[in-house]
């Protein structure tokens, strides 16, 4: 969520400081709409079936990691626009620090407690409303590459790596 936020403050910003955006539509996209509608078609997916439902099952955490493989590959594609490859690095490193946790993003107790939740989560319990885990950190395979900064942005707290 908080990535959607950084790209409308940055179109904001572009806007503001270039009124002409018609260099965007030059673009050379590489995946055609359908790989993009799949991309997003697998978040609406993972926002209905593991955000917002609770439990652990297989199926919620192959669309969590289809999701994210599928974003890497479409980043991929597009390798050749500025930032993709920096892009593509970290939903690798992402997607590797939960393949590496049982197919969950791990967070620590104290991250999760940084953010205010009024809830308590049990260890190798999920958050509500979360992709994440609750690890220790030293139960936490890769843990520096895990949610443990907390951050506060535009009032929505979450955690990131």
């Amino acid at each position: 969520m908080i990535l959607i936020y950084i790209i409308i403050f940055l179109s904001c910003l572009a806007f503001l400081f270039r009124s002409d955006l018609s260099t965007i539509g030059q673009i050379s996209f590489r995946g055609g709409w359908k790989l993009g509608l799949a991309v997003l078609g697998l978040f609406l997916l993972q926002a209905m079936l593991v955000t917002y439902m609770p439990g652990q099952a297989m199926f919620q955490m192959m669309v969590v990691i289809g999701s994210q493989a599928l974003l890497a590959f479409l980043i991929l594609l597009n390798r050749h626009l500025p930032g993709a490859k920096l892009f593509a690095l970290g939903v690798i490193l992402n997607t590797a620090v939960m393949v590496a946790n049982g197919g969950w993003m791990p967070i620590t107790p104290e991250a999760y407690q940084a953010l205010g939740s009024e809830h308590t989560v049990e260890l190798q319990a999920r958050a509500p409303a979360s992709k994440g885990i609750m690890l220790a950190q030293h139960e936490t395979n890769l843990w520096f590459l895990s949610d443990v900064i907390p951050v506060d942005f535009l009032g929505r707290n979450s955690a990131m790596s």
